[in-house]
């Protein structure tokens, strides 16, 4: 689901990491996929890499200055902000949480 998801996919070290959101984000709701992508800031993708967690399959998407521009959260069925980012680090104050917008996520035909 994630959009301009990479081929360039593949394990990483991301320990230490903690996402910051200054911005509001954007959530993208597929529910019969049970899958929300979380839009932090626009961007072209130039990498993808699984982000290790413990309750569902999770990518980051990485803008070429190794800034994470979305999040992929796939296994949920509540979709919430604070929610669906239960399953990474961040840094975020609660207005700009607070001003998360949901949408349908755009589904391409195949």
């Amino acid at each position: 689901m994630s959009a301009g998801s990479s081929p360039e996919t593949g394990k990483s070290d991301l320990k230490g990491l903690v996402i910051p959101i200054t911005e509001p984000p954007v959530v993208e709701i597929d529910t019969e996929a049970t899958a929300a992508y979380i839009r932090l800031r626009d961007g072209k993708v130039a990498r993808t890499e699984p982000y290790d967690s413990k309750k569902g399959l999770v990518m980051l998407d990485f803008d070429a200055d190794r800034n994470v521009i979305g999040i992929e959260v796939v296994g949920q069925q509540e979709f919430s902000i604070r929610e669906l980012l239960k399953q990474v680090p961040v840094e975020a104050s609660e207005t700009v949480l607070n001003q998360t917008r949901y949408v349908a996520a755009d589904l391409q035909p195949a």
